[in-house]
C-alpha cells in the first residue's frame, strides 16, 4: 500500500541527504586520486563524472556533482547540513534526549504536539542558552522541521484515542514477566494450539475520539493517544484461536430491547 505524499520539505531533505552522501565519497575517492603519481591521476571533472553515472546505474537519480565543491571540501571545507549544525540551538547530547523522550512519551499513550514538543524544547534551552535564547522560544515551524531532519526515527501522524485503562497497561516489564508466565504454563501443561484462544476489545466511544497531529517512533501502526472520552459506549470483542481459525466478533451496546433489524447487513455473523 503506498504511504502519504511527501511534503516539499521532506523532498528537499532527501535530495540533500543523498547529494551530500555521494559527495562524501567522491572526496575520499579524489583524496585516493592525489596519492597516484600525477601522470596517472583523475583530475576533479572525472572524479564528479564518475560518480554521477555510478549513481544514476545504481538509483536511476541523477545527481548533479560540481567539481569547485569537491575541490573545496578535499581542502577542508564543510557541507552546508554541516555548517547549519553549528547553529542548531540543541546539542548532539540534548537532541538525542529529545528524540528519546518523544518515543517514551508516545509509547506510554501521551504523544506530543507541536505544541507541547515546543514547550519543552524551550525550557531545555533557556536552561543552558539564558538570554541567548530567544524568549519567544523556537520558530513555529522548528518542530517539524526538528521531525523531518530526524525522520528516521521520527514520524508525525493523527492520533487515534486510546481508553486511560489500556494506556496505563503500557508498562514494558509488566508485559515481559505476563509473557514469561504466559510461556511458562503452555510448556509445564503442554497447551495445544486448538486450545488456545486470544480475545481483545476496543471501545468505540460517542465523544473522545478527536484526533491531533502528534510526534511518535517511526514505525508501522497507529499512533494511540490517551483520553477520557465518555462512560457510554460501544465494546466490539473479538476472538481468534492460535490455530488460526476464529470466533464471530461480540458487539455491545447500550439497548432497551433487542431488534431484529440489527442482525441486517452482518457480513461476519457477530452476535
Amino acid at each position: 500500500m503506498p504511504g502519504r505524499a511527501k511534503s516539499e520539505l521532506e523532498k528537499s531533505l532527501i535530495t540533500r541527504d543523498a547529494h551530500d552522501d555521494l559527495i562524501s565519497r567522491a572526496v575520499k575517492a579524489y583524496n585516493l586520486e592525489l596519492k597516484k603519481p600525477y601522470h596517472q591521476r583523475h583530475g576533479l571533472h572525472r572524479v564528479c563524472l564518475d560518480f554521477e553515472k555510478l549513481n544514476y546505474e545504481v538509483t536511476g537519480t541523477y545527481i548533479k556533482l560540481s567539481h569547485t565543491t569537491l575541490r573545496r571540501l578535499t581542502d577542508g571545507g564543510r557541507t552546508p547540513a554541516e555548517a547549519h549544525a553549528d547553529q542548531a540551538w540543541l546539542t548532539d547530547a540534548e537532541t538525542n534526549v529529545v528524540i528519546n523522550f518523544i518515543i517514551e512519551m508516545a509509547d506510554r499513550g501521551f504523544p506530543l504536539s507541536h505544541c507541547r514538543l515546543k514547550e519543552h524544547v524551550d525550557i531545555l534551552c533557556h536552561s543552558h542558552l539564558g538570554d541567548a535564547f530567544p524568549e519567544k522560544g523556537v520558530g513555529i515551524n522548528w518542530t517539524y522541521k526538528f521531525a523531518m531532519k530526524h525522520r528516521n526515527c521520527l514520524k508525525l501522524s493523527d492520533s487515534h484515542p486510546l481508553e486511560d485503562k489500556h494506556g496505563h497497561t503500557v508498562n514494558p516489564h509488566t508485559n515481559k514477566a505476563w509473557f514469561d508466565l504466559l510461556e511458562e504454563t503452555i510448556c509445564k501443561y503442554d497447551i495445544q494450539p486448538e486450545d488456545t484462544y486470544g480475545t481483545d476489545e476496543v471501545g468505540i466511544q460517542s465523544r473522545g475520539t478527536e484526533c491531533e497531529c502528534v510526534f511518535g517512533a517511526r514505525r508501522q501502526g497507529a499512533q494511540y493517544q490517551q483520553c477520557g472520552g465518555t462512560c457510554e459506549n460501544t465494546t466490539v470483542l473479538v476472538t481468534i484461536c492460535a490455530d488460526g481459525t476464529s470466533l464471530p466478533p461480540l458487539v455491545i451496546y447500550k439497548g432497551s430491547a433487542f431488534q431484529v433489524k440489527w442482525a441486517q447487513n452482518n457480513p461476519l455473523n457477530a452476535l
